[in-house]
């Protein structure tokens, strides 16, 4: 009999920046919800880093643009926008 084969994870490619400074933290965000995002963009190894009204993830791969998350978000829309961005970026939200 042969044994099921199992997925193994692999780890995740990470933006050379965070190749580089290997203790770099992740940028923190006032909201709950925002602030999952960009963990999840980080844990997924984005650069994020916080400028003063955004936070700017930008992924792994060169050829994709860059997602700014913004600081003091103004719509009920934005959250979902920014979902949106992220997930046409490359990021599995």
């Amino acid at each position: 009999m042969s044994k099921p084969k199992t997925k193994v994870k692999e780890p995740p490619e990470f933006h050379p920046w965070r190749t580089e400074n290997p203790k770099a933290k992740c940028p923190h965000h006032p909201k709950k919800d925002y602030r999952l995002l960009v963990k999840a963009a980080w844990a997924a190894g984005w650069k994020c880093e916080r400028r003063r009204k955004y936070i700017y993830c930008l992924p792994p791969d060169p050829a994709a643009d860059r997602v700014k998350i913004q600081m003091t978000p103004s719509s009920s829309r934005t959250l979902e926008n920014t979902k949106a961005a992220l997930r046409s970026a490359g990021l599995d939200v």
